[in-house]
């Protein structure tokens, strides 16, 4: 059991205490003081149930369940919004996160006993104003009409499905370093229970960081652009070989001057592991890792590499089931809340439906012609519609009956899994506005 209500229950916990509240305040201590209509649990609550309509449409519907003839205006609503610190719906689902990975009683998935992390960055379309551009950049190209955007990285547990960290940035940035600063601190989240491996994409690899993982213990798969150490990639005369890479002049060259250079300064050479992966289309990859290979031998790469999809569908979740571009203004604090407060909604849906497939693993396997998961989609909808009435329930015995009935609601809601399943993608053809295949829950 892996005890996803309870984490739910202490989340709100969370939410009302004196310490989240300082947090929220960002060290103004006369912020967010009086319990107008509108106290700070209620704008965390508006926030985790907001579902892309009109802000007056939003808070008319909230207020209606919540404080049944009072009303509040936009203007007014957004005030509290701006002294809210967009900082706390991190720490809320770093909260979450550390309840469930900190828990004695919770055994995550592993592979081979590692927890499996993925970083990555996606980019983040956002309202384009001159303070939006002024602060995350824009991606049109040079001469042409802004257009403002957010590169957003994160470090994701791939079987478990959490987001861990992430880091909102100007739209160019460079994913490496923000990933290098993020897995610094996961240690704070995961604990110490389990070792980890942390895959990347070829965006990612870089001599100074690699040498810093192998220093620091962190265990890394990366996939290599055939420009990474070309040399050594063509000298390779097996598909699994310890390299010996040399810090020649030309490779210290770029990090003069730069925070990275006494890193690179710090030995004149270093061993470097890669592994040549042969996937079914006939197409190879080289991965570069420091994993053991009495753990880890050349087999496994192949399925290693392609645990780094679940941060793709990671952000799909995001992006499309739960809207994360549709923002409440065009305020930075406001689209940061947003993005935050978003992500927070992704873990909670997850863990919960990961709990209850664990619950039901033999019936969804046995059960059915196919095996079976949990529709993801519909079970997204079903907790922005609920949840914010198991929230604001006061009696314990009825919150504890809307939360299995929330769960009960899902359990029965599947879809088969269809492994090795491939769609013929069509160039230029014009999508409809509304798609018959793909409708969204809430």
């Amino acid at each position: 059991m892996r005890k996803s209500k309870d984490r739910l229950l202490k989340d709100q916990n969370t939410i009302l205490s004196d310490s989240f509240l300082e947090v929220c305040r960002d060290g103004k201590t006369n912020t967010l003081v009086r319990r107008r209509k509108m106290p700070i649990e209620d704008l965390v609550y508006s926030m985790i149930n907001r579902k892309g309509l009109t802000l007056k449409l939003e808070l008319r519907n909230y207020m209606k369940i919540t404080h049944p003839g009072v009303e509040i205006s936009k203007p007014g609503y957004l005030k509290q919004r701006m002294k809210l610190n967009p900082e706390a719906f991190k720490v809320l689902y770093q909260s979450h996160n550390k309840n469930f990975y900190q828990d004695a009683e919770v055994e995550p998935y592993t592979y081979k006993g590692y927890l499996v992390l993925a970083a990555d960055g996606s980019d983040i379309n956002i309202p384009t104003t001159a303070e939006t551009v002024e602060k995350y950049g824009s991606a049109s190209v040079r001469g042409g009409k802004p257009c403002a955007q957010i590169g957003l990285g994160c470090i994701y547990d791939v079987l478990n499905r959490f987001i861990l960290d992430s880091s909102i940035n100007k739209v160019k940035f460079y994913e490496m370093r923000v990933a290098q600063e993020q897995l610094s601190n996961i240690k704070d989240t995961i604990g110490d229970r389990y070792p980890y491996m942390v895959i990347m994409d070829r965006g990612y690899p870089s001599t100074p960081a690699f040498l810093k993982f192998i220093d620091d213990g962190i265990y890394f798969v990366a996939r290599l652009k055939t420009s990474d150490y070309k040399a050594e990639q063509k000298a390779l005369k097996s598909n699994d070989e310890d390299v010996e890479i040399a810090l020649t002049k030309a490779r210290r060259r770029n990090y003069i001057g730069k925070k990275e250079e006494s890193t690179m300064m710090s030995r004149d050479f270093f061993s470097l592991r890669m592994v040549k992966v042969n996937f079914d289309n006939d197409t190879s990859e080289i991965l570069a890792t420091n994993l053991p290979r009495e753990t880890f031998p050349e087999e496994c790469f192949a399925e290693i590499y392609h645990m780094r999809w679940g941060i793709e569908t990671a952000y799909e979740v995001l992006k499309d089931r739960l809207k994360i571009e549709n923002f409440t203004g065009i305020k930075p604090t406001l689209i940061e809340q947003d993005i935050n407060s978003t992500i927070y909604v992704s873990n909670l849906a997850e863990d919960i439906i990961c709990d209850i497939e664990e619950e039901d693993k033999e019936h969804l396997k046995n059960d059915y012609k196919h095996t079976m998961q949990i529709n993801r989609n519909l079970s997204i909808g079903l907790l922005k519609n609920d949840l914010i009435y198991i929230l604001i329930e006061t009696d314990e015995n009825r919150k504890s009956e809307l939360l299995q009935a929330l769960y009960d609601e899902i359990r029965v809601n599947v879809v088969p899994i269809r492994p090795d399943r491939h769609y013929h993608r069509t160039k230029g053809q014009l999508a409809a506005n509304f798609s018959n295949i793909h409708k969204r829950s809430f």
